[in-house]
């Protein structure tokens, strides 16, 4: 198994499962929950797949390189429909 080099959070999947795992150290993960807050925060008005919304791309690059998931942006949505409507769209369903 090889050394990760860089201190940031890991997302793992455990393949055949519908399960994924956020691992890291306390102050790894407390890292990345502050980066998660920070995008909001930082978010500004914008369109994505047709919607407007806020989006962010303080996330960009607070994984692990070895991560299986890396998050692009933070888009902030105005209600639990419209992020329904766009992660529809994301999927292409």
């Amino acid at each position: 198994m090889s050394k990760l080099n860089k201190s940031d959070v890991l997302i793992t999947t455990q393949t055949g499962w519908n399960e994924a795992y956020l691992i890291g150290t306390e102050k790894e993960l407390l890292n990345f929950a502050q980066s998660i807050i920070e995008s909001v925060q930082s978010a500004k008005s914008d369109i994505f797949f047709g919607e407007k919304v806020k989006t962010s791309k303080h996330i960009y690059g607070k994984v692990s390189f070895a991560s299986e998931v890396q998050f692009d942006e933070v888009v902030v949505t105005e209600s639990v429909e419209q992020t329904d409507e766009i992660s529809c769209k994301v999927q292409g369903i």
